[in-house]
């Protein structure tokens, strides 16, 4: 009865479990029970698929649970318990768990920067003269930096083996894919929100999206392979990996879109008609660029799955690992005029080449690496390094475009 009454006070019953077992914990470490040799093999578990727990595992685990637990007790007792202490102790609770959330993800981010640093960085040198040739508008200069691994690809010719035409693949199919995506998902979107009546047909739609977003890539990847490829000429090509990827990217474009300018107030909406500004007028001069954060905000979160999906890469556009020769696809400078329609021709688009994920996948998998670099993982985990990079550079440019938007709305 004591017991009952004991742990039913809060200031008793969230505090001496949480300090007991801390105390266990504790000891279980202090007199090696749990120590560097010690192993756990669950006897719920098959001797087929038996799950051992090792120290270097457990300790952290335990440590972690322990932490949050006696926060969380220490938190509430500091805010005297009652409303106030349930309070605080969600607060830290909340907090803890964001920062460990954000530990993670810088754990990943230098993980992956420690093993692909060295492979990435070889060979760079910086100074006047020193890099490749480039042309713009006719003028022909050098780079002040030369990056082999980037700015090279696996040739016979070069000191160090590099990355150059799956880095340019990559980057074109991010483009391909926005440049469909998203005029057609903000055109659906402005038609549901704008236009058709809130109903079941939008419901509908809604739905829709909502289960394309969620279908698998490798999904994708098969529409792609089985109806894109055999009107392409039946071979892979850079042109059906940009429509498969922006079709995977048009249902969030949709959504978030559609989300977006549900957003913007109706008065917004009826002090433009008051003023007796036409409907398309108003949509385009005050509900676009109200809705535009929220619209670059689902760009953002597409590009980022789009940018390192490798089954639709596979199965759409990737040829052989590497590109022969180390040549980029040149899409800007393929295209050219025809006397048939459609009147304009690039087989630049209509060839396969090769992508960063699809890259690392066969690094991976194959074990084919560069010949100068080192073995095929250092070459890999280089890749991903880049990878990373190129990725969190189109968040870059997303997020400030968001920024933009956003500074011009509020002025």
């Amino acid at each position: 009865m004591f017991a009952t009454t004991a742990l039913t006070r809060e200031d008793i019953g969230s505090t001496v479990p949480a300090g007991l077992f801390a105390a266990f914990v504790g000891a279980a470490f202090l007199t090696g029970l749990v120590g560097p040799s010690w192993s756990w093999s669950p006897a719920i578990f098959p001797s087929s698929n038996a799950v051992t727990f090792f120290p270097a595992l457990t300790v952290p685990v335990a440590v972690g649970l322990c932490s949050l637990l006696v926060g969380w007790s220490a938190a509430k007792a500091y805010g005297g318990f009652g409303a106030r202490g349930r309070h605080l102790g969600a607060h830290l609770l909340i907090y803890l768990n964001a920062t460990a959330i954000i530990a993670v993800l810088f754990g990943l981010v230098a993980f992956v920067v420690s093993k692909g640093l060295a492979g990435a960085t070889r060979g760079i040198t910086v100074g006047a003269g020193v890099g490749p040739e480039v042309t713009l508008v006719g003028v022909t200069f050098s780079l002040p930096v030369n990056w082999p691994f980037v700015m090279n690809g696996v040739a016979l010719m070069v000191e160090v083996d590099g990355v150059l035409p799956a880095i340019a693949g990559t980057v074109w199919l991010v483009v391909g894919a926005v440049l469909l995506a998203v005029p057609l998902g903000v055109g659906a979107a402005i038609y549901l929100s704008e236009y058709a009546a809130q109903g079941r047909f939008t419901a509908v739609v809604e739905i829709v999206t909502n289960g394309l977003w969620s279908t698998p890539s490798i999904v994708f990847g098969l529409f792609g392979a089985a109806f894109l490829i055999p009107r392409f000429g039946g071979t892979k090509s850079l042109l059906a990996g940009m429509l498969t990827l922006g079709f995977m990217l048009l249902p969030l474009v949709v959504i978030t879109s559609r989300e977006a300018m549900l957003a913007v107030p109706d008065e917004y909406r009826d002090a433009s008609a008051a003023l007796g500004v036409s409907k398309w007028q108003t949509i385009r001069s005050v509900v676009l660029p109200a809705a535009l954060p929220g619209v670059a905000t689902g760009v953002i979160l597409g590009v980022g799955r789009i940018a390192g999906e490798t089954a639709p890469i596979l199965l759409t556009m990737a040829g052989g690992t590497f590109v022969p020769g180390g040549q980029t696809v040149d899409v800007i400078g393929g295209f050219r005029f025809t006397a048939t329609p459609p009147f304009v021709a690039n087989e630049a688009l209509l060839q396969a080449t090769s992508a960063l994920p699809y890259q690392l996948y066969a690094l991976i998998t194959a074990g084919v690496g560069g010949q100068q670099i080192g073995d095929a993982q250092q070459f890999a985990w280089a890749t991903a390094l880049v990878l990373l990079v190129v990725v969190l550079s189109f968040y870059a440019v997303g997020i400030t475009t968001r920024y933009y938007f956003r500074r011009r709305l509020h002025r």
